[in-house]
Formats: structure tokens, sequence, C-alpha cells
């Protein structure tokens, strides 16, 4: 009896896929009748272990002879090992210790054992025979036409299904190297079934096995995705056949370049007529293709976002090779504004609309962690693997822009040490994705990013026509281990002004500030707003000016200049610029106003340093002050934010840091009026 807990656990693989590990089979299912051996040899099954297994639940017969040379994907094979949940394997036979090994169907690894082999699996499931009898095998025939017939008769689909289900048999053929399965259904069901049927042909599995989707004269296959749940009963009389490929299979298959609708395709292969080829939103193989005489095909007029798959087989002289299957992904648009800052993926994957390339190989862009940076704890990174100089690249959706338009592009970044090969970031502007990304526009570069805590980076740039773009980002390095990240990525574009402001400037006079701007050039205006600001962020309109410009349009220069009598110690301005149809547009410059401070503040030193838990303060101050005491990380978030009492002369403030996390920490102080003391390093143990 089988312990119960083993369908508990799930298994997730993760695949990637190569044109040389794929299967060269044909494929072919269709209806006939089941015919019982008669008088087959019966193997003596080895008694497996550990204790709680059968030999009709869990048994197994290796080194079977077939009778014949048997040639299985390019190796020739005389014996065969056979087990009792429905699959048979050639070269090293199994072992007693089956736990859940060899009932736990995956096409993708071969037997689930260090040592995995060559396997034909006509029904690989949890199965029980209803006694040892029920596995036969048969040779017959005359040479060279002979067949290995394996039968597995009246079996439960389950072990603790009592009523058998399906009786079906393995066919191998003498010279033709063909495999066929045939089935007959029987009473019983299927209970927890979810079988595996078709073969695999490596020591490790991934990309080279064929799965078949049914058990009816509509089977198809696949050649990239396992179908392990097949669960329905067969149509007593299908014909599973698998055929060795007449023409060798196309090789190197490679995506050249795509975009949201295009998607460019070659391949490799030895003397061919003909090769035929589909693209399908299926990974199974199609049933339908088209048929060219070069090894390359464009596919046009594809959709944005979606899983294709491309498959193609060649035409020899002797007949079709199997198909290869290669899956691929158009490039996904999306519309402005666009942000990303990686907080809703897992680790280390990437949003399924980014993309990534690398010319040379080495190391891939994916999803880091940051620590103490939550809620925002998530970026994307490029760390080197100190054995292959980096050149990889992660690409944005595409998204439509308007040839001329200025478009604002934003993001932070930073390496995580100032060690390594200096790493290189461009970032280009494009229109089809390839490994060279050839016909690129470079609209950022920079040679040596060696900062630590994370610089915010605002770049503007207009493209050529109209026309979706994409933009790259690429790190380019010499062999090292750094890392370089990026977060906060953000796209809009920029509003034209109506107007074209030349100057925007602000002074102290006595008990007013006076703001004053030029311009030289205005288009169907209305007014402007003046907005004052105690922070630089959050702005509160202040006046409204009227144009100057005749009928609000000019070619020529006007000066334009108000007076703030409300001001506050510290003050920021911006302009909002408002046209005849009411639209507002902000102008991006902000002046800063400031009286001169009563008082100063220097801070002389943090001790103790390194500390565990308080940290003392020690400045001067000309005065009295109310003030805040900041602690903050390594990048800039604040984790302390201490209201304080400041006195004439010393003083020595206190912070409790102990419940921070080890690491480097800053101290400043910022008074009520706006006075802020250099930062201060200390480190917390």
């Amino acid at each position: 009896m089988k312990k119960m807990y083993y369908y508990l656990l799930l298994i997730v693989l993760f695949l990637s896929y190569n044109t040389k590990a794929q299967v060269n089979y044909l494929f072919n299912a269709y209806q006939s009748t089941y015919t019982s051996i008669e008088n087959g040899v019966h193997p003596s099954l080895s008694n497996p272990t550990p204790a709680g297994y059968y030999e009709e639940d869990e048994g197994f017969a290796n080194h079977v002879p077939i009778g014949f040379t048997f040639h299985f994907n390019n190796v020739d094979y005389t014996h065969i090992n056979i087990n009792v949940n429905g699959f048979v394997t050639f070269g090293e036979g199994f072992t007693p210790d089956v736990n859940e090994r060899y009932n736990t169907n995956n096409l993708m690894t071969g037997p689930l054992q260090e040592n995995a082999r060559p396997l034909i699996a006509p029904f690989w499931d949890d199965l029980w025979l209803q006694n040892t009898k029920n596995l036969s095998y048969l040779t017959k025939g005359t040479a060279p036409n002979r067949q290995f017939i394996v039968q597995w008769d009246s079996a439960s689909w389950h072990y603790n299904m009592l009523e058998p289900a399906i009786s079906f048999q393995m066919i191998l053929f003498e010279s033709s190297n063909k495999i066929q399965f045939t089935y007959k259904a029987l009473d019983g069901t299927a209970g927890l079934g979810n079988a595996s049927v078709g073969i695999a042909t490596c020591s490790m599995c991934t990309g080279n096995f064929l799965s078949v989707n049914s058990l009816d004269a509509t089977a198809r296959l696949s050649g990239v995705k396992e179908i392990d749940n097949i669960s329905s009963k067969p149509i007593t009389g299908t014909v599973i056949e698998f055929e060795p490929g007449k023409s060798e299979l196309p090789e190197n298959g490679m995506v050249n370049a795509y975009n949201n609708t295009k998607i460019n395709f070659s391949w490799n292969t030895s003397a061919a007529i003909a090769y035929e080829y589909a693209i399908t939103t299926s990974h199974l193989q199609p049933i339908a293709y088209n048929t060219t005489n070069t090894p390359a095909i464009a596919f046009d007029n594809l959709e944005a976002g979606i899983q294709y798959y491309i498959h193609v087989r060649t035409v020899g002289v002797n007949g079709k090779s199997g198909w290869i299957t290669i899956p691929t992904k158009t490039a996904s648009i999306t519309d402005l504004p666009y942000t990303e800052s990686f907080e809703k993926v897992a680790i280390p994957q990437l949003p399924e609309n980014i993309h990534i390339a690398n010319p040379i190989g080495g190391t891939s862009w994916q999803t880091i962690l940051i620590e103490n940076n939550v809620p925002k704890n998530r970026a994307i990174s490029l760390k080197g693997d100190n054995t292959n100089n980096a050149d990889a690249w992660f690409i944005l959706p595409g998204m439509q822009l308007n040839g001329g338009h200025s478009y604002r592009l934003q993001f932070d970044y930073r390496a995580s040490d100032t060690l390594g090969g200096n790493q290189k970031l461009e970032i280009k502007m494009g229109k089809i994705m390839s490994n060279s990304m050839i016909g690129w526009q470079t609209i950022y570069k920079n040679i040596k990013i060696n900062k630590t805590r994370f610089q915010d980076t605002t770049l503007l740039f207009a493209p050529p026509t109209d026309d979706i773009y994409f933009i790259a980002f690429r790190c380019v390095s010499a062999k090292n281990s750094s890392a370089i990240w990026i977060d906060n990525i953000s796209l809009d574009n920029v509003k034209q002004l109506p107007v074209k402001i030349t100057s925007f400037k602000g002074v102290k006079e006595f008990y007013s500030n006076k703001i004053s701007w030029q311009t030289n050039g205005e288009i169907n205006n209305s007014h402007f707003i003046l907005q004052r600001s105690l922070d630089g962020v959050h702005f509160t309109d202040v006046a409204k000016i009227p144009t100057l410009a005749p009928n609000g349009t000019s070619s020529t220069i006007i000066n334009y200049s108000i007076a703030d009598y409300t001001p506050n110690m510290v003050n920021y301005y911006k302009l909002k610029v408002v046209d005849k149809a009411n639209k507002e547009f902000d102008a991006q410059n902000v002046i800063r106003i400031a009286d001169h401070l009563p008082i100063r503040i220097t801070a002389h030193k943090t001790f103790p340093n390194p500390t565990t838990d308080i940290l003392n303060v020690v400045l001067y101050a000309q005065q009295n002050t109310k003030a805040i005491l900041i602690v903050a990380d390594n990048f800039g978030k604040t984790m302390l934010s201490i209201p304080v009492e400041i006195y004439a002369g010393d003083n020595i403030l206190k912070a409790d840091v102990s419940k921070l996390t080890k690491g480097i920490y800053y101290t400043k102080i910022i008074s009520q009026y706006g006075e802020t003391t250099k930062v201060k390093k200390f480190i917390k143990q």
C-alpha cells in the first residue's frame, strides 16, 4: 500500500528550448483493432522496496531481450527494461528502492531518479495489475520484419482502484524502428488518473520528448510541453505511432528580429528539397502548414504580446523529418504614461511585457530584492559572473510615439559597489528588436556607473517619425562580479507649451518676493498661474497673471513680474500656462527664494560609532530652536524622524537605534527654519 500524501507535492519546472534537443520522429494516430497476444512470456518481476510496495504495483523486469536490434534515437539496443506503471526504458535498469520514482510520470526528466534514461511510455501512470501474469512480452515474426510486443493486460488505473480500466500494448518494429501503441478500454474507472503518453530520448529530457495529448484518432503531439494529465480512457482500437524521421531535423532555429507584429525566423539544415512551416498559438504540432525553399521565414501581421509557437520540418529525398517547435512571443505594447517599479513580479522573474536579449551570452537582467527599501523593495539588476564580458539588454513594451514630439524618460540607477568593471549604461530607441539592435538611436549614455546610492535621472528625447517604438536599456562591462540596478522607470509625453519661456527668476525684496519671467513667443495664450510651495513638491496657486500678448499671440519678447507679499521663510515657485482652450501646461523650472536663516547649527560628531543601541549626536547652535533629527539608510530612506529641542550652545542629542538592522546609516538635523546640517555617517552593529 503506498503512502497517500504524495499527490500533495507540486513540482514546477521552468523550461528552455533548443532545436538540437528536439526529437526526430514522425507521428500518426488512427483507429484499428486491439488484438491481445497469446503465449507471451511473463517476466519475473523484481521485489520493490521499501515495505508496502508490491510487484504487481511497482514491479519491473530489467534487461529483457528484444530479440533483434532496435534503433532508438540513433542508438542501437538489444534489451529493454519494463515497468508495471506503463512504460519501458533502454540502458541502465530500474532499482528496487522505488518509493514514488516510477509511478510519478514525467517525460521531461525520465524516471524520477538520478540517472534518467531513454524512455517509451505507452501509458505511464500509477497502475496496478490484477496479478503479475498480466504483464507479458513476445517477439514474433521473421527477420528482418520481427515485432517485439509488451502487453499490460487488465490494469487498474491507480493502485487503490479494484476494477481494471485499460489494456494496452507497445510494439517495436524491426528494420523500420517504428514504435506503436494500441489500446483497449475496460469497465473500470480512471480514479485519480493523470497519464503521460509519448517518448523521451535523453538523460535529461527537457526539450527532448514528444508528448501525446489524447488517446483517439485525433491525437496530436507536443515537443515543448508535456501533457501529463490524460484522464479519459482511450477509444478501443486507437493506434498511436512514432516513426523515425526520413530527413534531418532543422538545427539552430533562431528568432533574428521581432516586434509587436513581426517575427523573423531562420534555421540551418543539411541538404533538403523544401521546408514545411507554421506559426500557431498552440504548442501542438500543426495540421495545416506552408512550404518554402529557403531556411528563413518572416511572419507578419501578428498580434502584440501573444505567445506563439514556430514549427518547422525538412522535406528530403527520402521523406520528411519530425517537427521542431520554438516558443516565441511578440513584443507587448502599452499606452502612455508608462511606469514600472518591478514590485508586482516574483523574484527573479521580469514583468511579462519586458523582453531581454544577450548578444554575447553571460548573465541576464532579473528582478532582485532591495533590502531596507520597503515598500519599494524590488529593482531590475544585471550582475556580472566574473567570467564573461557583459552585454545585456532589457526592452520596455512598445509605445506609439509621435515624430518630433518630446518625451520624458525617468529612472533611478545605482551600482552594487564601487569596484568591478565600470559598468556602462546605454539607452536606445528603435522599432524592431534583434541581438544587435542595428539602427537603433542612442538617447542616453553613461560610461561609468559606480555610485552606490540611487541616482534619479531624467532625459528628454524625440523620435524622428510617427511609429511604435521600443526603449532598450543596455549594460556593457568587462568581466566583474558587480551589479547595476535600475528602478522606478517612467515614460510620458512632454506637453508642448503655448509659450516659450526664456527666463524665470525670483529675488527677496524687503517684505516681499519678486518673481519675474520673460517669453519670446506665445500662441493662443490666455494667462499664467503663479504657484508657491513650502517643500518644492506640493504647490498651491498664488496669483493669476493675464497674458500681455495681443490676442494671446506674439513673436516678440514680453517681460512679466509680480510680487508675493505673504511669503514664508523658504518658498518655491513655478508657473502654469493656460491657453485659450483652458488647457493647463506645467513650465518645468522651479525657483527657490529664502530669507537669511536666523540661526546656524553645526554637527560635530556622532558617538559611539559603531553603536548597538543609543547614538549620541553632538552639535552647536547659535540660539534656541526646534528641529528634527533624521536617521536615513544607505538608500536615503528615512528610518527615524525624532523631534528635538536645541538650545544655544553645545547640545547632545540621543537617538535609540536599537531596532534598526545592521548596516550603514546617516544622520542630519533640520531646524524649524529649514537649516540643515551636513550628513554624518555611523554604523549600526
